[in-house]
């Protein structure tokens, strides 16, 4: 191991960590104020870069396996251990204190967490559920450790080959850096973010901080000797002496310019474009390096120290900010007690797990990966595991034909809790079958439906065809969003190639409910939004042979009191106070004000399917979600549950029949 192996870890490095995580912070908790913050992660990532740099320099003359061995142990007893046990205590955390509506989309996340996949971009489903707010993600934060563990399966092959065959390691990196820059030059925003080929450039730069300033080391030393030998002397000349005093001041005015700046930086209060402001960061950052050995603010202690539990912090904040998103977010007295409570127990895991697991043995520490690892499998795994080992009542997950006699209402409330923690399993695909060719189309109640509308249609059908687009309404872009806009241009351009004989419009409302009609306007068809409607229904009736079937609206629930509806029930609470905390009384009435001009102008061609006589108590004068055994029809993610999808399916039995 060379002199440099031996050096003591660099203070004001673990300075410009604490720097880079305090951004971070600022950035996800007072996001008004530090709305750069995110910034921090670049450096996060020149940093890995020095750090695996460093790692591989000290074996670079071993055999090539002894080196990637040496390296892949260091990194990963290093960062596995406390990633997996976050992990771990997330899950238990996503069971026990999180809605269930938010368990589905982060069992998902976990699982990608786990294979270090988390960089990937979103699915449409997972943009649904986050443009609801019926989910944050708990592990959205892992996305960066996903980009630098995949950067880790790369780096040795860099090294090596720029070991082997060039001589000149600056240049070759900075071949390497340019390549990786220019793709994310012309990447696509969310490729240019999450992508490791698009983030190279900042590990290499990282690299190239620490073979400037291991050569300058080595420069400095060799010169030290040889003035020594010259002198007969351990001094230097005082000419250098001279010079060094000269650069010193200069030195000092680089340093704090440059942390002046990247402070400014992350404080700025305007968004700066990341192209600008990720090669600023990047660079100022890779500079600073460079020149920071024994700066005073760099390596204060307590800076070092926040430098030095950054790993627990970065890992530990983003569930707790999660929490604070879901049930306090408008408390900012809240959101500061929160952010002390990130600081303060990632403080005690540091302190009591991850200092104590580093200083065990290798296998030690590995053989607790490999278990850390299986406990977050089952974890995962936890309701499908207990489903099939307890569950006495032998229904899948998205089939309910028929409530027992016996069901009690600890079971209810079982059945209603896999209900929507499984809500995705049931958006089911279509096949094919002969007679007509159908189209079903709409928001995720397309997919919610499509399993029933095939079951009561496949006799009528040799072609069904499916198009679904969470979040977003055919009739009008839900939100303003373009993703909307894309979608509905993307259901006209199918319909019109495929030129179905009948059409299901199968959607629940999101704007068109929730964007008021004005006052001033007393004909539903001159309001603005009913304008767009009628033009696109307008469009689909044109390109349909025989009848287009849209599904009428009626009430959403309010999602957090699903699992309240069984206690409630126990504690003998009248149903029909059951059904005014359960009912979301907004929107549904607009919405069915637009449709209802709509299903006039459309005429004989638009066929109403309406689920409000089947959820509307008479004796009650309520909507009425759930049965005498506690069982809801809607799931707490605003989809019809098994439950639901049977007490409707004589509506589609009785459409079908008659195509």
């Amino acid at each position: 191991m060379g002199e440099e192996g031996k050096k003591t870890k660099r203070l004001d490095l673990q300075g410009i960590r604490g720097i880079a995580i305090i951004s971070v912070l600022g950035f996800h908790f007072y996001p008004s104020i530090f709305p750069n913050g995110y910034l921090g992660v670049d450096q996060f990532f020149v940093l890995s870069g020095f750090l695996m740099c460093m790692l591989l320099k000290r074996t670079e003359s071993d055999p090539i396996f002894t080196l990637i061995l040496n390296f892949y142990t260091k990194r990963f007893r290093r960062i596995l251990p406390l990633y997996f046990l976050v992990i771990f205590l997330i899950l238990v955390a996503l069971y026990s204190v999180f809605p269930e509506t938010a368990i589905e989309n982060n069992l998902s996340s976990a699982a990608n967490a786990l294979l270090f996949v988390s960089n990937r971009p979103k699915t449409g489903e997972e943009d649904y559920f986050q443009m609801m707010g019926i989910a944050s993600d708990l592990f959205t934060h892992t996305w960066s450790l996903s980009v630098e563990i995949q950067f880790y399966f790369i780096v040795p092959i860099i090294f090596i080959l720029g070991t082997l065959l060039f001589k000149n390691h600056l240049a070759y990196y900075t071949i390497i850096a340019s390549l990786s820059f220019f793709f994310y030059s012309f990447s696509t925003p969310t490729v240019s973010f999450n992508s490791v080929l698009a983030r190279i450039w900042q590990f290499v730069l990282g690299m190239m901080v620490y073979l400037y300033t291991n050569e300058i080391i080595s420069i400095r030393r060799y010169q030290k000797l040889y003035d020594s030998e010259e002198a007969g002397i351990l001094l230097l000349d005082e000419k250098e002496d001279e010079a060094e005093k000269e650069e010193k001041p200069r030195l000092h005015i680089a340093q704090y310019a440059l942390i002046l700046f990247l402070f400014y930086i992350f404080s700025y209060p305007l968004i700066i474009p990341p192209i600008f402001s990720r090669i600023t960061v990047t660079m100022s950052t890779g500079a600073l390096m460079c020149i920071s050995d024994g700066n005073m603010v760099l390596s204060n202690k307590m800076l070092a120290y926040i430098g030095d539990f950054s790993y627990s912090l970065y890992l530990i904040h983003w569930p707790i900010y999660t929490y604070w998103k879901l049930h306090y977010q408008n408390d900012n007295s809240a959101l500061l007690f929160f952010l002390v409570l990130s600081i303060i127990v990632s403080i005690a895991v540091f302190e009591l797990f991850e200092k104590w697991y580093l200083k065990q043995s290798t296998m030690f520490v590995f053989t607790m990966v490999i278990v850390l690892l299986f406990v977050d499998v089952v974890l995962l795994n936890k309701d499908d595991i207990g489903y099939a080992l307890s569950s006495p009542h032998k229904h899948n997950k998205t089939q309910f034909d028929g409530v027992p006699d016996n069901l009690t209402l600890d079971e209810a409330a079982k059945f209603n809790y896999q209900w929507t923690a499984n809500d995705n399993k049931n958006l089911m695909g279509l096949n094919k079958r002969n007679k007509f060719k159908l189209m079903i189309f709409g928001n995720s109640w397309t997919s919610n439906h499509g399993k029933l509308i095939f079951d009561e249609c496949r006799d009528q059908a040799h072609t069904i065809v499916q198009a679904s687009a969470y979040g977003c309404e055919p009739l009008y872009p839900s939100k303003d969003l373009k993703r909307c806009e894309d979608d509905i241009e993307e259901f006209k351009r199918n319909i019109r190639i495929e030129q179905p004989d009948y059409a299901f419009l199968i959607t629940r409302f999101v704007s068109i409910g929730e964007v008021p009609i004005s006052e001033n306007i007393t004909n539903v068809a001159d309001d603005e939004m009913y304008k767009v409607m009628k033009k696109n229904m307008k469009f689909f009736t044109e390109n349909i042979k025989n009848k287009l079937f849209i599904l009428d609206f009626f009430p959403r629930i309010i999602s957090g009191y699903i699992n309240q509806i069984v206690p409630d029930l126990k504690k003998n609470v009248n149903a029909v106070e059951i059904d005014k905390k359960l009912v979301d009384p907004n929107g549904w009435e607009t919405a069915r004000k637009r449709y209802a001009q709509l299903f006039n102008d459309c005429g004989p061609k638009c066929v109403r399917i309406d689920y409000l006589p089947e959820f509307w108590n008479n004796s009650t004068q309520t909507f009425r979600f759930f049965d005498e055994h506690g069982l809801v029809y809607i799931t707490g993610i605003n989809h019809m549950s098994p439950h639901g999808l049977e007490k409707v399916r004589h509506l589609y039995t009785d459409i079908c029949k008659h195509l």
